[in-house]
């Protein structure tokens, strides 16, 4: 048997180039392993429990429930890509990524990784070969489920996983969105879609004489009071339950949309922003749209930035899961302009995401 490093029909493979080229293909191809390995290092609590110091992997088998053997491995494993860090008398400490995956950490994306590797992602991008060959969701091959949302709301375990996730991925865009935008000094800003309020308690920080209105499934919003309350905006911010679908509050004079429309096809999202634009009838003479979401390149370069790469990745996503996608300027006008709004600018953050303003046409 020719060694798996040999070049084509055995030879030894070429220097340079092609070298190179396969050994950035196999880290490609074995991506989803450090990922599964992050994700147990998680469920294990890990990270929290090296947050007052170095361990032995011994003590961190026994308060973890584990095999020690076997999670020391884990953590070498893990450790590799910088969340832990081995010192010389083989304790286990945070390593530089570490902090970012604490429980209740500022800027935390620990609960953004646990969505992301959670069993429910993992059989769903499983399938993502039936989803290429047949246009269908995974959610619909799987579990009958045209609509993603309606099934997390039944399924209490991983709604809670999703919510906290989708808290989490509007904190790391947050400051980016207030800092990129000129959001006015008073009037109403209506949230639709906003999870449990991150983005508008941050855009409300920033605005104290802003009003806001937050919009979401009730089951989504029932953790929103709280979030708010601990941002000190609650008393200006009124909390809605409701279906974007049948309709939104009306009388805003700017209403956000945070990767919200990238969950939908192009009939479902027509038909939310043709539900925005006719709240808007009642709001002020400056009365516009913001969408917060990715917006794709024309075309994808084969030296794409890894934001582009996590965009493209978050497209397959929606191909899986919700029958949606990310789009680029072209797309996201002409379906603007089918739900009677005129785009009129994008604005980019220096993050994952770009603003896409919008007014009445």
């Amino acid at each position: 048997m020719s060694d798996i490093h040999d070049g084509p029909g055995g030879a030894p493979p070429p220097a340079g180039p092609y070298r190179h080229a396969a050994e950035r293909a196999l880290r490609l191809a074995t991506a989803y392993q450090a990922s599964r390995a992050l994700h147990v290092a998680l469920r294990l609590d890990l990270p929290d429990l090296l947050a007052d110091g170095p361990l032995a992997a011994e003590d961190l088998a026994r308060h973890a429930g584990a095999h020690a053997p076997s999670l020391r491995r884990l953590l070498r494993a893990v450790a590799a890509y910088g969340v832990f860090s081995e010192a010389a008398d083989g304790r286990f400490a945070l390593g530089p990524l570490g902090a970012a995956l604490l429980t209740g950490a500022p800027g935390s994306v620990r609960d953004l990784a646990l969505m992301w590797g959670d069993e429910d992602y993992w059989v769903t991008w499983g399938e993502l070969e039936r989803c290429v060959r047949s246009g269908r969701t995974a959610a619909d091959l799987l579990f009958g489920a045209e609509d993603a949302f309606q099934r997390y709301s039944a399924d209490a375990r991983f709604g809670a996983v999703f919510n906290a996730g989708m808290t989490a991925l509007s904190a790391t865009v947050a400051g980016a969105v207030v800092a990129a935008y000129d959001f006015p000094a008073d009037g109403i800003v209506v949230d639709v879609g906003g999870g449990r309020g991150r983005l508008i308690a941050d855009i409300l920080r920033a605005r104290p004489g802003l009003r806001g209105v937050l919009m979401d499934l009730p089951k989504v919003v029932e953790g929103a009071p709280r979030l708010l309350a601990e941002a000190g905006v609650a008393d200006r911010c009124e909390v809605v339950g409701g279906d974007m679908f049948a309709g939104v509050p009306e009388g805003g004079d700017l209403y956000v949309l945070s990767r919200v429309i990238d969950s939908f096809d192009e009939a479902r999202a027509v038909s939310v922003l043709a539900n925005c634009r006719r709240a808007m009838e009642g709001g002020g003479r400056g009365r516009r749209l913001l969408l917060v979401e990715p917006v794709l390149p024309d075309r994808i370069e084969a030296t794409a930035s890894p934001t582009v790469q996590e965009d493209m990745l978050m497209d397959l996503t929606m191909l899986v899961r919700t029958g949606g996608c990310e789009r680029t300027e072209a797309e996201y006008r002409g379906f603007l302009t089918a739900a009677g709004l005129r785009l009129d600018r994008v604005i980019p953050t220096g993050s994952a995401v770009s603003l896409v303003e919008a007014t009445p046409a």
